[in-house]
């Protein structure tokens, strides 16, 4: 019996392929695990007992925050502080992700010292990505005290922090903010933000080229963006407004949500902007000019996305849209705090090769009237408008003599999709589509649905 025991563990010994791989393909298989699974293998066998020490790849992700129960929290820090402080050499990570659901105990000292003990550890000229994800659940708790040697890493490439709270850095004007390599920064603050330490980060990082920006402000100050970007997604709440000065000739990729917005600066760089996508508020929607000076440096881009509000200032009454046409836009995304067929069809004018078209109604408020029909159907309906989606849809007049105004039109329209309102009858939806597919199509591929969201 015990010689055919043997025989099984040396069987299965031989069968054991992954342990006999070498170490650098290990290590690279851990590397791809969470560190508290990474860490766990070491109970394998005598061959793994040390292989995880050697990891150049950190992801701790505590997923105590729908639990109650502190010691859960608790066996999270003892996990992240014990793998630190037992691997030889932390400052040779080149990768590390923290995301801590609660990072609050009752102990003030934890809030005030766990960046200092988790992340300066690693902080070293092997750093190239560094992504944070705290959450404080505690309104009075201070803000979170970032390290300064942070920003100081030669070969970071990418930093992310999304912190639900605030975020506090000692910057003096004597203060090194160094980054000369970092390519990708993410920002997400949930708490205030100065924005003169961020125009100082963001001047620390010659070579960025991805910026995900949104945090809380009291400053006027105008926020400073290099001029080395490709994309760029910016949210900043201010009750006051912010001005943005942008000379990124480079910039492809624009995205401005929920933004107060006064103006944009140093606007003539926007002549390689692919897509953009504007969430704007105005001060006063009578005063246009700042969102029609945008759109006029945005006249090369193929793929726009305006918000309510943004459509709200833009049309929210008669007026000339002295702005270029969209020579290249293909793509075009509304939504519309209400419906008005003389205002879409105007915008459409302003888009001549126009494929793609989605209309989102947002609210039920009665259509506004004074914009003068259009003479002529809009250049792209009757050349390029392929695609024609109507979220929200109510049933309205105005919105059913749109689509029968498409489909007369529409000489190379493939389809026209309608997602009605929940609110919408049913029998007045089975009357509507009746009419519709009795309207003569100026396409014949062209194909009608009707669906409800």
């Amino acid at each position: 019996m015990a010689e055919s025991n043997s025989k099984q563990r040396k069987a299965l010994e031989e069968e054991d392929r992954i342990s006999n791989l070498p170490d650098d393909v290990l290590n690279h298989i851990l590397s791809c695990l969470l560190t508290k699974t990474a860490v766990t293998t070491g109970c394998l066998s005598h061959r793994w007992r040390h292989l995880w020490q050697h990891l150049r790849v950190l992801d701790f992700y505590d997923d105590s925050l729908y639990s109650d129960n502190p010691i859960e929290l608790k066996k999270f820090v003892f996990l992240v502080t014990g793998v630190l402080t037992l691997l030889p050499n932390p400052r040779g990570i080149r990768k590390m992700r923290l995301h801590c659901a609660h990072s609050v105990i009752n102990d003030d000292n934890f809030h005030d010292h766990s960046l200092d003990t988790w992340v300066c550890p690693v902080i070293g000229p092997y750093l190239e990505e560094l992504d944070l994800d705290l959450y404080i659940d505690d309104e009075n708790a201070p803000d979170f005290k970032l390290p300064l040697s942070l920003f100081t890493c030669p070969n970071l490439v990418s930093l992310r922090h999304v912190i639900c709270g605030g975020i506090h850095l000692d910057v003096q004007s004597t203060t090194p903010i160094s980054l000369p390599s970092l390519k990708m920064l993410l920002i997400d603050v949930l708490g205030n933000v100065e924005v003169a330490f961020v125009n100082a980060l963001l001047y620390g990082c010659p070579n960025i080229e991805a910026l995900d920006l949104h945090f809380l402000s009291d400053s006027l100050e105008n926020v400073c963006l290099p001029a080395s970007l490709k994309r760029l997604k910016i949210q900043i709440d201010n009750d006051f407004g912010s001005s943005l000065e942008i000379n990124a000739p480079d910039l492809e990729y624009l995205n401005i949500y929920q933004h107060k917005f006064i103006d944009v600066l140093s606007m003539n760089s926007f002549h390689n902007v692919v897509e953009a996508s504007l969430d704007l508020f105005p001060f006063s929607y009578n005063f246009v000019d700042p969102l029609l000076k945008l759109l006029n440096t945005l006249s090369r881009t193929k793929h726009l996305v305006l918000s309510g509000s943004t459509t709200k200032w833009l049309l929210g009454e008669p007026r000339d849209l002295f702005f270029q046409e969209f020579r290249y836009l293909l793509h075009l995304e509304l939504i519309l705090p209400w419906f008005n067929s003389n205002y879409l069809l105007s915008l459409l004018q302003k888009c001549p090769v126009l494929q793609v078209l989605k209309i989102q109604n947002k609210e039920q408020s009665p259509p506004i009237l004074g914009w003068a029909p259009q003479p002529n159907a809009p250049k792209c309906l009757v050349s390029h408008l392929t695609f024609i989606q109507f979220k929200g849809f109510l049933g309205l007049p105005d919105e059913v003599s749109f689509v029968e105004h498409v489909l007369q039109e529409g000489l190379v329209l493939k389809t026209i999709m309608i997602i009605s309102d929940i609110s919408l009858d049913q029998s007045k939806k089975y009357d509507i589509l009746k009419r519709l597919s009795n309207v003569p199509r100026a396409s014949r591929m062209c194909q009608l649905t009707f669906d409800c969201i």
